[in-house]
């Protein structure tokens, strides 16, 4: 079988080509001229140099495969032209069903985010939630945008899954699309000391092992049109870092910060950014995001398709001891 991989090249694609490999399958990869392509040393690894935004690109590395992960995104927080979010988060989803149609792909999984659903408030989040508040940042409204392209792909003759991670963390590599990692990896170099209002928002946090080898299963299950969270357990902040002090043993003094202070901040750095052309930390947008509650239920996916979630203990454990074991070679 031949397999086709956007973002081969980021947390969730380098992790679930490893894992690809392992069933002896054949890996086209579409990888931007500019990454790091060491990985491809596999003889089953054809790396096809190109652009999701690009159609010929598209075409070139898809013909021959049977199946499509499109993982490949612009994760950023924040893009001084809010059109790279549309261009690769949207159009470029239209490029891939198009480009799998022409080839007579049989089935394409496609990645989004779990922010897609909105919010929680005091409810769990579960695929059937129906979002009721605008999209806090450009990158949610892409997503958005590209989950009504793909609905309109479904009656085609194209079979769609798609999956929505929640907050990925784990080993891999410390990018924004990591940031969770990133943040603890921070922490443990006392150089990560807030937390957003008073530490009591929910998010949900999914390992990234445990995410690649759900959109595996994804791909394999029989129900065309199928909608899976991908997450782990629900915790808050003050929850999340009281177990990463336990299992590391440093206890920092952390700082609350009001939601109104952080949003006066983030605006600040924003308006900033947009005259110096830098990359904000943060934006407004991501700070109401995570001043709200984002609890979600995996449920289906567990039933449907057999997801397995790694204890988030165990899973923590992994990541620091990755961490750790890596903090030489990264400086």
């Amino acid at each position: 079988m031949k397999i086709m991989i956007t973002g081969a090249t980021g947390s969730i694609g380098n992790v679930l080509l490893r894992q690809l490999l392992k069933q002896n399958v054949q890996i086209h990869a579409l990888c931007r001229p500019s990454s790091d392509i060491s990985f491809a040393s596999n003889g089953n690894i054809k790396i096809f140099k190109g652009d999701i935004t690009d159609r010929k690109s598209i075409e070139d590395c898809i013909k021959g495969c049977d199946q499509v992960y499109h993982l490949a995104a612009y994760a950023k927080n924040w893009a001084k032209d809010s059109a790279l979010f549309f261009n690769h988060n949207s159009i470029a989803v239209k490029n891939i069903l198009d480009s799998a149609l022409k080839y007579k792909v049989n089935r394409v999984l496609f990645t989004s985010t779990s922010l897609i659903f909105g919010p929680s408030g005091s409810s769990l989040v579960n695929e059937n939630t129906i979002r009721s508040v605008d999209a806090f940042t450009d990158y949610e409204a892409s997503k958005i945008k590209a989950e009504e392209i793909i609905s309109s792909y479904l009656n085609r003759g194209l079979e769609i899954i798609t999956v929505y991670p929640t907050r990925l963390f784990g080993p891999g590599l410390l990018s924004e699309g990591n940031s969770v990692t990133k943040m603890i990896d921070l922490y443990l170099n006392g150089k990560f000391r807030f937390i957003l209002g008073d530490g009591n928002a929910i998010g949900n946090y999914a390992f990234v092992e445990d995410v690649a080898s759900g959109c595996i299963s994804a791909m394999r299950h029989e129900k065309n049109g199928g909608k899976y969270i991908l997450g782990g357990e629900n915790l808050n902040f003050n929850e999340l870092f009281s177990l990463i002090k336990q299992q590391t043993g440093k206890n920092y003094f952390m700082i609350y910060v009001p939601e109104t202070a952080g949003l006066l901040y983030s605006s600040l750095m924003q308006a900033t950014a947009r005259v110096f052309n830098y990359h904000p930390q943060i934006t407004p947008g991501w700070v109401k995001i995570f001043s709200m509650n984002w609890a979600l239920s995996c449920n289906k996916a567990i039933r449907e398709i057999n997801y397995q979630i790694t204890p988030f203990s165990n899973a923590l454990e992994k990541t620091i001891n990755w961490i750790n074991s890596n903090k030489h070679s990264r400086k």
